[in-house]
């Protein structure tokens, strides 16, 4: 599949996408998608399974998009949140979490495993939770050392160096099992540092090969970590751009954004699909129905696999 959208993407050149055209960007989403959505839940449940001291700990938690937020603003909103210990979340690009901790800050992990395993409706190991973390209040402060210009963007304020989140009470945890749940953390945040490196390659990008590598990045990420919030955000706004540009008959853009698509998720199956729909428009017949019929492959492979006992 990745043969074919790199032949299309040939094709999409050889049609004459002016410049005009490729740089006509759709307006992103307002609302948050599902995944960060259900991140955000999942970060606020994870929050309250705390090892309640004598005093007893009260939270403050806020969520809500940071879209227009200058890095002076949200560094007035960082000092001035309440708490003894203040929690830096970041489950979408625009979309993130702070919790304060007025009382203990440590956090169960047992305690968190033990509700999440019991709720049938979540979706997220606790390890997939983790990938939006960012970090404390004190970890975070030193970005801000930096000259920030701008609208605030999660790449500022996300360390090389995974944190140690030593606010994490691990004491009732088996050793085999915490092992694996530490390894499995510490990997969901290699994940959003590769994705965060594609979104900085992304916004620096002047040609094909900037495109390509930040593409690559995501691609990558979305191997280790498909279920990773910022980036089923990613994918969700590219299809919300491609149905706009088909709306206004705006052909290659959307070709563009199911092509990017493709590339960071081959199995899509609706992606595949709309891809090859697209193709069929501006006249590459062959190429598209080989592409369509490998999205209806896709499509009942996943119709199969829902209906497995």
């Amino acid at each position: 599949m990745r043969r074919i959208a790199a032949i299309a993407l040939a094709a999409l050149v050889a049609v004459g996408c002016s410049k005009e055209e490729s740089s006509d960007k759709s307006v992103l989403q307002q609302e948050p998608c599902p995944a960060v959505v259900e991140a955000t839940t999942r970060i606020r449940a994870l929050e309250h399974c705390t090892d309640v001291d004598p005093s007893g700990d009260k939270l403050v938690v806020t969520s809500g998009s940071v879209r227009g937020m200058t890095a002076d603003a949200f560094r007035r909103q960082l000092e001035e949140f309440p708490g003894r210990e203040v929690h830096v979340w970041m489950p979408g690009e625009r979309d993130w979490v702070l919790v304060g901790h007025a009382g203990t800050n440590r956090v169960s992990l047992a305690k968190v495993m033990n509700e999440f395993a019991a709720d049938t409706n979540c979706t997220m190991s606790v390890a997939e939770v983790f990938a939006s973390y960012v970090g404390t209040r004190e970890e975070v402060l030193p970005a801000f050392e930096r000259k920030l210009e701008g609208e605030v963007v999660p790449e500022w304020f996300v360390t090389k160096e995974i944190p140690e989140i030593k606010w994490l009470d691990t004491s009732d945890i088996d050793e085999d099992i915490l092992t694996a749940t530490m390894s499995e953390i510490r990997s969901m945040q290699v994940v959003r540092r590769l994705l965060l490196e594609g979104n900085m390659l992304a916004a620096k990008a002047k040609d094909k090969k900037g495109e390509e590598e930040a593409i690559d990045r995501w691609a990558r990420a979305a191997l280790r970590n498909p279920f990773d919030p910022m980036l089923r955000e990613r994918i969700e706004n590219l299809k919300r751009n491609a149905k706009g540009f088909l709306a206004l008959n705006k052909v290659l853009q959307a070709l563009k954004c199911y092509e990017t698509i493709v590339l960071i998720t081959p199995n899509d199956a609706a992606a595949v699909y709309n891809f090859g729909a697209c193709l069929m428009k501006i006249g590459k017949r062959d190429m598209a129905e080989e592409v369509m019929k490998r999205g209806k492959e896709l499509l009942k492979r996943q119709e199969a696999l829902s209906t497995a006992p």
